[in-house]
């Protein structure tokens, strides 16, 4: 009888060391005053220290007392018309049962030019693709995306063009050395503001879908990770087909990357929780 408590005090104790490194794995998001959606991240506390390499990016998540920022920051244009052209999507949950949400952002896809664009002005082709060169088409849509699991349901087309009576608000902008996708959603649209705990587990799930890729390359993917349907709105969310693939591995975030990022898929996770306002106790 001895014996078999000191087992269990044993398990116990590994029990609780495997939950404290857990959630070792948390990252706080960072406190700041309202920030302006515009596609600009020079309000943001740089430089970010969140980075995936199989997706291209470089991310930021912050809060003030009424909303969530998210903030994804790409360096190479590749990485951008992908997400555009073949589509992405993100999500938000918390397993805690009075704040329990799983909501979803997916961004449809778009029409993007793959070619760099003869440049008229100079009177010769574009050697290497810019931000400015490609994303001159997303100017030209309407980049529309749906949402799932939020409080409130909408039914007009969400597009980032239109803002005005979006539930969340989203905005890509870029310049000659970088493309922002910059998001605020309302923390009542996730919980009631009476429900936020600031110290809450939460997670974030980001998926990028791929391009079909030529013949001769044949398909290329790193990930298949489904999105599950959720939320009230019911329907299935689109997701990567699990189609079995060669793999091509992705370049790091600070090498040159060439065309083969197209025609893979990507996605990560990041456990997160809300920061505090200033001098407050979490």
């Amino acid at each position: 009888m001895k014996q078999l408590c000191s087992v269990l005090v044993l398990v116990l104790i590994v029990l609780a060391t495997v939950r404290t490194s857990a959630q070792d794995f948390r990252s706080p998001a960072v406190w700041q005053d309202e920030i302006v959606v515009d596609g600009q991240n020079e309000d943001w506390q740089q430089p970010f220290k969140l980075h995936n390499s199989l997706a291209g990016l470089s991310f930021a998540i912050a809060n003030d007392s009424t909303k969530l920022y998210l903030c994804f920051e790409a360096i190479e244009p590749l990485y951008i018309v992908k997400m555009l052209r073949a589509g992405w999507s993100f999500q938000l949950s918390c397993k805690e049962r009075k704040r329990r949400f799983n909501t979803s952002v997916v961004f449809n896809p778009m029409y993007i030019e793959l070619d760099p664009k003869h440049d008229y002005v100079e009177k010769k082709e574009k050697k290497e693709p810019t931000f400015e060169n490609w994303l001159d088409d997303y100017k030209l849509e309407s980049n529309t995306y749906t949402t799932q699991g939020f409080k409130h349901y909408q039914k007009n087309a969400l597009t980032l063009s239109d803002t005005s009576q979006n539930i969340i608000h989203v905005q890509l902008n870029y310049n000659e050395t970088k493309a922002v996708y910059e998001i605020a959603i309302p923390l009542r649209e996730l919980m009631p503001l009476n429900h936020v705990k600031w110290n809450e587990r939460m997670k974030l799930k980001v998926y990028i879908n791929n391009l079909e890729a030529p013949p001769e390359k044949g398909t290329l993917t790193l990930e298949t990770n489904r999105l599950q349907p959720i939320g009230r709105q019911g329907g299935q969310v689109v997701s990567p087909s699990n189609a079995p693939t060669d793999i091509v591995q992705p370049k790091k975030l600070t090498e040159r990357v060439t065309k083969e990022v197209l025609y893979y898929k990507a996605s990560f996770s990041h456990d997160f929780y809300l920061a505090a306002p200033p001098n407050t106790t979490p």
